[in-house]
């Protein structure tokens, strides 16, 4: 497919689950966007079934970017780490649309980003976004659209999540073509 014009960034640390990140990133690809990996640096990081993934930037010279991806997976170790809290951060600032999947709503809450707004994670986490970030309205949904930021429940979430920013940013037609390559059901928006 031609390219949509559309860039991703996807953001990698230790313990990043791999669905959170590849599915999201199949979806993105199949739909002509330019997609590329970020981590703190550009050290191999292993994911949390122990795939290793060596990101493609980091946060010092990753281009200018339309979707900044923030996926779940073994956070805990990200959710201490404040130099990829604060990059996390100042990059959503730079961006049209920041997306999580899974319990990466949790690095989108503690950064400030789910402040006031609705809000998604996987479903047996729901209840624990709801006390650790008790500004966020939290949803009990697929994905969510808060505008600027798109969050979604686990793992196969975020696909359904990233077809619908590409149907938001980029059209329906180019959404339906990605899910067809991928033969996949494409989902309609939320209401």
């Amino acid at each position: 497919m031609s390219s949509s014009g559309l860039r991703v960034a996807i953001v990698l640390f230790e313990g990043v689950e791999e669905i959170d990140y590849a599915g999201p990133m199949e979806v993105f690809g199949a739909s002509g966007a330019t997609v590329y990996t970020v981590g703190q640096t550009k050290s191999t990081v292993e994911s949390i079934w122990g795939l290793k993934v060596t990101p493609d930037y980091d946060f010092a010279d990753l281009p200018e970017v339309d979707v900044l991806l923030v996926p779940g997976g073994g956070i805990q170790n990200a959710l201490k780490n404040a130099a990829l809290l604060a990059s996390i951060k100042a990059r959503s600032a730079k961006v049209k649309v920041v997306m999580s999947v899974c319990s990466g709503a949790f690095i989108l809450g503690k950064v400030g980003l789910l402040d006031g707004i609705a809000a998604t994670t996987t479903v047996s986490m729901r209840p624990q976004l709801a006390k650790l970030f008790p500004a966020t309205k939290v949803r009990d949904k697929r994905f969510v659209d808060a505008g600027k930021v798109v969050t979604t429940a686990g793992l196969t979430a975020g696909i359904d999540g990233a077809l619908y920013v590409v149907e938001r940013q980029s059209g329906r037609k180019r959404a339906e073509s990605a899910a067809e390559y991928m033969e996949y059901d494409l989902k309609p928006a939320p209401k």
